[in-house]
């Protein structure tokens, strides 16, 4: 991928695929939920809950997760991080759960996610779904589903945002770093 932002039909088409590839990589939907990670996760998250839905016919719990007090980085902080609210109206016992995040770059924002789950209750499975893999880890986590892997330099980050009209896109912005 270049350094100019993904286009509209291009996330559309990366959403579509994650969601055929759950359908065929999940067979039963009864104990499955949907966890996305504030606030680029949450996005995701919705999109392929809605395209799920629509396929299946079945509701999909979706629950958003703030993953600000499990960071591994608090203690270095020069600043309080913004708290907001973590939603997840469901229990996740038992349930096969999809951890969604926007984009999986060194691993940490998964593993504190992963730590407040389990903080929640004892889930069957976390499978975990990105939109975009950058690689880079610093910590031994992969995806299970991957939409699209790119190729950015580490003075570079991907942010996705909900347009205008929530229902209706996803904007991929690259920017430089603020250090």
């Amino acid at each position: 991928m270049n350094d100019q932002p993904v286009n509209t039909k291009e996330v559309n088409d990366i959403l579509n695929n994650l969601a055929g590839t759950l359908l065929d990589s999940i067979q039963k939907w009864e104990d499955v939920v949907f966890i996305g990670i504030r606030s680029g996760g949450v996005l995701v998250a919705k999109k392929v809950v809605d395209l799920l839905e629509e396929k299946t016919g079945k509701d999909i719990p979706l629950g958003a997760l703030d993953i600000a007090l499990y960071r591994d980085d608090l203690s270095k902080m020069r600043f309080y991080p913004e708290v907001r609210k973590t939603d997840i109206p469901f229990s996740v016992d038992d349930k096969t759960v999809i951890l969604v995040d926007d984009v999986l770059h060194t691993g940490r924002s998964v593993r504190a996610a992963i730590d407040h789950i389990v903080d929640l209750g004892r889930p069957m499975r976390i499978y975990l779904m990105v939109l975009f893999d950058r690689g880079g880890r610093e910590f031994p986590i992969q995806a299970d589903f991957v939409g699209k892997q790119i190729d950015l330099s580490d003075e570079k980050i991907i942010k996705i945002e909900a347009s205008e009209d929530t229902e209706a896109t996803i904007d991929v912005i690259i920017c430089e770093v603020n250090r």
